[in-house]
């Protein structure tokens, strides 16, 4: 009978935790409030920058709860409420392998057709945003996805800082 209490109690206590994932902010604005509660008349208690990651788990109607996040797997504290059309989650999880910030230089970095400065540029991202990457190519390029998961192209591996990756 304890074994069965412990189990159930474990499932509860664990319980919200599973319920949490993790997304990209995506503002044109450059970043997004959050809010003490679910709606634009709760005080703004932060601000996430545009293309950063956050926990989120369900909250009221089309506010998500936001979390801090806790490399070592500890719970996470509650933080706020966000609109959930500023959060995007990607939809190819497991096509890349770490998340990066651009380094801050020249105010942005292209995004090329291939691995090399020979190719076209397809794109360009501010420094000091984030980006998903994967598969180094040579000693020198990484291919690069938008926040929803899309291949986009080549990148620079010198203009890559690996940060820490969250759990999808």
């Amino acid at each position: 009978m304890k074994k069965i209490l412990l189990l159930i109690l474990a499932a509860v206590i664990m319980l919200p935790c599973a319920a949490q994932r993790a997304g990209l902010i995506k503002d044109e604005d450059g970043y997004t409030n959050i809010r003490k509660g679910p709606g634009t008349n709760y005080e703004i208690v932060d601000q996430v920058p545009d293309g950063m990651f956050i926990n989120f788990g369900p909250g009221k109607g089309n506010w998500y709860k936001v979390y801090t996040t806790y490399t070592d797997g500890s719970a996470q504290d509650l933080i706020g409420y966000i609109h959930s059309s500023k959060v995007v989650v990607p939809k190819r999880q497991g096509e890349w392998k770490q998340v990066g910030m651009v380094a801050d230089e020249d105010g942005y970095t292209n995004i090329r057709k291939g691995p090399g400065t020979k190719y076209a540029i397809v794109g360009k991202v501010r420094d000091g945003g984030y980006i998903l990457y994967s598969g180094k190519f040579g000693d020198s390029w990484y291919k690069v996805y938008t926040q929803t998961g899309t291949f986009r192209g080549y990148m620079s591996a010198k203009k890559i800082q690996p940060t820490e990756s969250p759990s999808f």
